[in-house]
């Protein structure tokens, strides 16, 4: 494993990531720029499922392939203790959003090296209009709830 990361109110400790309230942060400036430029946006939440819990080194692992798997003018952050948040500026509605979602599905099973995970995400998407970012995180968590209930790997806000 890499040296350890320096403590920050904006980082998560353990991965290096944005933590919640930098995502908070980036999803308000990346909202703003879309409803600016009339452009799309998307937010996703992914939950690593499974039996067991993941552990430090799944988690590190899973932070750094999925980083890999978005743009750079995108957003990943630790949500929770095995969530992982995103903002996808310029999501161009759910057909690109699903082959994000597989991307880091893949990516996933890849870090987990065996391990059996379930991941389930869900998404939200701002398509102009009125919206705010926390409707937006919210309208994602219930889309992730409804995954999770109906174990379906991805699912939208409708």
């Amino acid at each position: 494993m890499s040296a350890p990361i320096p403590p920050s109110s904006h980082h998560d400790p353990l991965t290096g990531l944005p933590n919640r309230r930098l995502f908070d942060d980036r999803l308000k400036q990346a909202l703003y720029l879309a409803q600016r430029r009339d452009a799309p946006l998307a937010v996703l939440l992914l939950a690593l499922g499974g039996a067991v819990a993941p552990d430090a080194t799944l988690l590190v692992r899973a932070a750094r392939s999925l980083s890999a798997c978005v743009r750079r003018a995108d957003t990943v952050a630790r949500y929770g203790a095995a969530e992982f948040a995103f903002v996808l500026a310029d999501a161009r509605g759910e057909a690109e959003c699903r082959t994000v979602a597989a991307r880091l599905v893949d990516a996933l099973w890849e870090a987990a090296a065996g391990r059996t995970l379930e991941p389930v995400i869900g998404a939200a998407l701002y398509q102009g209009g009125a919206a705010d970012a926390d409707a937006l995180v919210r309208n994602a968590d219930a889309a992730l709830f409804r995954a999770k209930q109906g174990r379906e790997t991805l699912c939208f806000y409708r």
